[in-house]
């Protein structure tokens, strides 16, 4: 379960950013409340995917077999495009 959790973990991250952003949106649109929560939001969830990018980095060093190096490389590729998704769609709400 853990591998499948590893691998899919910036799709995660970016689907729940997604969803509580545009909760957000729909619920307060176009107030300050609205651009200071979805900032607020994508803050944590970008400290979350740094904290997992620096871990998945820590195991890819201990990966024992080429399975597991592959397995990781491809969690960095998920977790890196998750956090270029979370800035790109977070950040915008300061443009406004």
């Amino acid at each position: 379960m853990s591998y499948w959790r590893n691998l899919l973990g910036g799709l995660i991250l970016w689907a729940a950013h997604f969803v509580i952003v545009y909760g957000i949106a729909s619920v307060l649109p176009g107030t300050q409340a609205a651009v200071v929560l979805v900032l607020a939001i994508t803050v944590v969830v970008l400290a979350i995917t740094a904290y997992l990018l620096v871990k998945t980095v820590r195991a890819m060093r201990a990966a024992v077999d080429d399975l597991q190096r592959w397995s990781t490389k491809l969690t960095l590729f998920g977790y890196a495009m998750a956090t270029i998704a979370v800035a790109y769609q977070g950040f915008a709400a300061a443009l406004t």
